[in-house]
């Protein structure tokens, strides 16, 4: 399932990144473009704009309810079943290209001294060199265990 969020949504489009899921996000992209991507990369348009939402080429699409990250996730998930369980951290929450797992050595001067102690699994964007760790921001993201893999 890939998903395209419009500029009103993008606390929710780094959230869906974090738990795995491919969504195309960028601030620039006027409605015309989002139908246009929806429809040539089969991704649901995620918006909280009901004037897109009512556009006939935009049947593809969820209209979010709140304002609260968390219920949009939970509105997402539950409208949308993962096929399979979550996969948290496989995606760059910036610019969602899936992540490279590196090695603790290679990640030494690229995370803070404590979580280089503490942690023996890495990963970094190929595209924009962000580094990331299971920490506790994983365990906050509140989401039913059985979904993640």
């Amino acid at each position: 399932m890939k998903f395209i969020v419009d500029v009103m949504l993008g606390r929710l489009a780094k959230r869906m990144r974090l738990l795995g899921f491919d969504v195309l996000y960028d601030r620039t992209l006027d409605d015309n473009e989002i139908i246009r991507l929806s429809l040539e990369q089969d991704r649901v348009i995620l918006t909280r704009d009901r004037a897109l939402s009512d556009r006939p080429l935009a049947a593809n699409h969820l209209l979010i309810k709140s304002d609260l990250v968390q219920q949009q996730v939970e509105q997402v998930l539950s409208t949308f079943p993962p096929e399979r369980p979550l996969n948290p951290l496989s995606r760059c929450s910036g610019c969602n290209e899936p992540l490279d797992h590196i090695t603790r050595e290679e990640a030494r001067d690229l995370v803070p001294q404590y979580v280089y102690e503490n942690k023996d699994r890495f990963l970094r964007c190929p595209r924009c060199r962000r580094t990331y760790w299971h920490g506790t921001h994983v365990r906050r993201m509140v989401i039913p265990e059985q979904r993640i893999k």
